[in-house]
């Protein structure tokens, strides 16, 4: 189950970003703060009316001064111990990837806390279909953990892919040959540790679909997402960059590629998982 305290919306409380997290907030029984931002900066109007919006529906601390910078933001989620951050794709230029915007740039690339970027939806239930790319580490699982907490919480499926790196051969071990076969030596080893990476999906009454595909990681993730069926992609950052942030070479790819709403979790830092996950 998800755990929140506080979750600030950036943007209009009538965004796709604010009815996301009214959302979230009414079901987790957090404290919505709303920090609108100035004109054209991924903030507007869905056609709710006002009286019936993201401010009414739960508790909500509204932060009247619009922030001058994301030096701003960043300062203010770090003083009011905000948990989650949910942020709108911008209204006026389609869907863009993460890394597109100056703000969801800074967002995925600076905060140390998970982060929602939404897309333009009224329905916030319309998240059916929750994926996770997964290389199988202990940063993926804990991406996996949240992914099952909002599939829970949405009533969702998950698809979880892995990608086998393709390497070349340089000799014809006995090894190699049983690698050349219609299922390689190196699928059915992915196939066997994604197993048993899933049974926390399978014990929670999930609905989990496994892929498995060969290819660069970040050219067969971005594109298993962006032809795909999918609602929402829940990737792990887990890089080593310490002025951009955790990100890591294949998350940065994916971000810049792949223009699903996007749920972010960190390798460290405050998680959104209950004594029961954090202790599993």
């Amino acid at each position: 189950m998800l755990h929140a305290a506080h979750i600030l919306c950036l943007g209009s409380s009538m965004s796709a970003a604010g009815t996301q997290a009214a959302q979230l907030a009414r079901r987790t029984g957090a404290t919505l703060h709303v920090m609108p931002l100035p004109s054209g900066r991924a903030a507007g109007p869905t056609g709710s009316d006002p009286g019936s919006g993201a401010e009414a529906a739960v508790p909500a601390h509204v932060v009247e001064t619009q922030p001058r910078s994301v030096t701003a933001v960043l300062q203010y989620v770090g003083d009011a111990d905000i948990d989650l951050v949910v942020a709108d794709t911008p209204l006026d230029r389609g869907p863009v990837p993460p890394l597109a915007t100056d703000l969801t740039r800074a967002l995925t690339r600076r905060l140390d806390r998970p982060v929602f970027i939404v897309e333009r939806q009224d329905d916030p239930d319309a998240i059916q279909r929750l994926l996770v790319p997964t290389d199988l580490s202990v940063p993926a699982l804990r991406a996996f953990r949240h992914a099952v907490a909002l599939a829970r919480l949405y009533d969702a499926a998950i698809d979880v892919l892995h990608v086998i790196e393709s390497v070349p051969y340089v000799a014809l071990t006995p090894t190699d040959r049983l690698s050349l076969g219609a299922t390689t030596l190196s699928e059915r080893r992915g196939r066997r540790r994604l197993r048993a990476f899933l049974q926390e999906g399978e014990a929670a009454g999930i609905q989990v679909q496994p892929h498995i595909m060969r290819g660069a990681a970040a050219d067969q993730i971005s594109r298993f997402a962006n032809q795909g069926d999918v609602d929402l992609m829940v990737l792990s950052a887990h890089g080593s960059d310490a002025e951009e942030g955790p990100l890591g070479p294949v998350c940065t790819r994916v971000l810049g590629r792949v223009t699903r709403p996007l749920f972010l979790v960190r390798a460290s830092g405050p998680s959104l998982l209950g004594p029961p996950d954090d202790a599993a």
